[in-house]
């Protein structure tokens, strides 16, 4: 994989705006350091650590038997639904483009996310992937600051739509879960609620003169633009996709899971698995969703491969990605002094 983060501009690549601050030169972007590859190595051994460790509390030849009489056609079905993230991902990422001032095609936005997905399989949780993304949208004479606060409102909106949906589910995690575990849930959810009130006036909040920053103040316009507004809503879209994929691949496998189990488990699963301390998610995924489909009695193995189902969705829909990157266009030239 080239080190898309780390090389320096490309010969020919498109100069920023004239006028652009300082902050938003390709020195915004952080360039990959020996410190990062030794965060790099050990988040690739918790990832084997943690998938080990499942993987020898795993009953195999009942987890073959499971998986030998799934029923294809709701396997199919589960497959489909669990795409429809890509749409709504990549719609979400021209919104907040929109409200930090990147204007992208819907055409580019869609591409920009496959590939980011694509090499987001072996990047840490989804921050990895999210950096490239942003270097990619750069690299389409986009300014700097403006593609840093789209990537941080499109996390924003992300977890703000996680929050969502948790939100829904509280009622039936309480007829579930321990009260420790509700909660737990419930404070989470006012801690989105209120972190996003203040993201709303950030630049009202006297901060120290150096945690002062253009991001920060030009944070609450995008936060409160229309175009958040729909971010916010293609968020909702991607959590309820994966969501329901997850009660489908249930139910090819038999198992009694329902949509509100889904809605109460999967989100915190979804959080886990975009925690940096994995690649991609894995591991860390599949010990959320074990340790939260117990909670309406399912076994391990059951809770495993239901995970393990919606990981390799993931890799197969992030293939178009690669050959996509393959016939990126090179950057446009700069123009004549």
């Amino acid at each position: 994989m080239p080190h898309a983060l780390s090389d320096p501009p490309l010969a020919g690549q498109p100069a920023m705006p004239e006028g652009a601050p300082e902050s938003a030169s390709p020195k915004a972007f952080p360039k990959r350091t020996a410190k990062t590859r030794w965060a790099m190595a050990i988040k690739l051994a918790i990832t084997l650590l943690l998938l080990g460790w499942l993987s020898s509390n795993v009953d195999w030849s009942a987890l073959g038997q499971r998986l030998g009489a799934a029923d294809i056609r709701w396997l199919a079905l589960g497959f489909a639904v669990k795409s429809l993230t890509i749409p709504f991902a990549a719609a979400r990422w021209r919104a907040v483009g929109l409200a930090a001032g990147v204007a992208l095609s819907r055409r580019q936005s869609l591409r920009l996310l496959l590939i980011s997905l694509f090499f987001g399989q072996i990047l840490p949780g989804s921050a990895g992937g999210d950096m490239l993304r942003g270097w990619l949208t750069w690299r389409e004479s986009q300014a700097a600051m403006a593609v840093l606060l789209a990537l941080a409102l499109d996390r924003v909106m992300a977890l703000l739509g996680i929050g969502v949906v948790a939100l829904v589910s509280l009622p039936h995690l309480a007829d579930i879960a321990p009260p420790a575990v509700t909660g737990a849930a419930a404070l989470g959810v006012l801690a989105l609620a209120v972190g996003g009130a203040v993201l709303c006036v950030a630049d009202r909040v006297p901060l120290p003169r150096r945690l002062r920053h253009e991001l920060i103040a030009r944070l609450p316009a995008a936060m409160t633009s229309r175009s958040a507004g729909w971010a916010l809503l293609h968020s909702v879209g991607v959590h309820l996709a994966t969501i329901t994929a997850t009660i489908l691949y249930a139910q090819a496998l038999h198992l009694p899971i329902g949509w509100l189990d889904g809605v109460a488990v999967v989100p915190v699963a979804i959080i886990a698995a975009a925690l940096p301390i994995s690649l991609n998610g894995w591991g860390v995924r599949e010990g959320a969703m074990v340790a939260g489909f117990a909670l309406i009695g399912l076994d391990a193995d059951a809770a495993l491969v239901v995970s393990i189902l919606i990981g390799l969705s993931v890799t197969l829909l992030s293939l178009p990605g690669g050959l996509l990157w393959l016939r990126l266009p090179p950057p446009a030239p700069k123009p004549a002094p």
